[in-house]
């Protein structure tokens, strides 16, 4: 779980290599749809072509999605992704030259990738060809994974036929994040910065700290930065501080 990628219209694979499955911190939450990421990409035959991970923001969608598209690349198959927004940029308009160069190239592939399908909601030309996409490669025998906030069947904006496919497929939630998992990733980043993180600090940051990556992230570095600033080992007065935290 990590920053989003700097923004590219289609992001070919392997690209940005931090995120694979080895380093996705796992939570109760979140082992369900981190199996079936790996399952829907492995040697194993997967009994569906498409997923469709959903939940809150920060919490891994986009680590799985990418980490899907560095693993298909591994095996020497073509995976490419987009965002839902450039999506809605490229086809959601009138038929052109660059739209259709656009959508040869996304149908040219073994793995479809798009994050933040919500975005394609006020756009039913975009999910028209979209939905055209999904059925030219399920009928290649290709995959799509999509990432959203909400399970399809809540999407009201989006077009009911297009909802219905993304049902067919496997829906996988990722959870919060539970009090193990955070204090499993704030020792982790912490470690990955050359940081003492004290038992107590961590525990203190639990009820204190939002539980989505990026802000446990924030956190963590701002905590090693003012550390190393005023040159002082990490304590409960320097982390305060540091947070505004009381």
């Amino acid at each position: 779980m990590n920053d989003k990628p700097g923004q590219q219209l289609l992001l070919n694979f392997p690209s940005h290599p931090e995120y694979n499955f080895s380093n996705f911190v796992v939570s109760e939450g979140s082992r369900i749809a981190f199996e079936t990421a790996k399952e829907f990409c492995s040697e194993n035959p997967a009994p569906y072509q498409a997923l469709y991970l959903f939940g809150q923001k920060n919490l891994g969608k986009t680590h799985l999605l990418l980490s899907i598209g560095n693993r298909a690349a591994e095996k020497g198959l073509r995976a490419i992704c987009i965002q839902g927004h450039d999506f809605v940029d490229k086809l959601g308009g009138d038929p052109s030259p660059e739209t259709q160069q656009t959508l040869e190239q996304l149908l040219d592939v073994d793995f479809f990738l798009m994050d933040n399908i919500e975005s394609l909601s006020q756009s039913p030309k975009a999910q028209e060809k979209l939905y055209h996409i999904y059925n030219e490669l399920m009928e290649k025998g290709g995959k799509l994974a999509f990432t959203a906030g909400l399970p399809p069947d809540r999407n009201s904006a989006m077009e009911s036929y297009l909802t219905s496919r993304f049902q067919w497929g496997m829906v996988a939630e990722i959870k919060p994040i539970d009090d193990s998992t955070t204090a499993k990733i704030i020792s982790k980043l912490a470690k990955d910065i050359n940081l003492t993180m004290p038992e107590p600090i961590i525990h203190f940051l639990l009820s204190r700290i939002s539980r989505d990556f990026i802000s446990i992230q924030n956190a963590v570095s701002s905590i090693n930065r003012e550390s190393y600033i005023q040159k002082k080992k990490v304590t409960l007065p320097l982390v305060k501080a540091t947070l505004d935290l009381t």
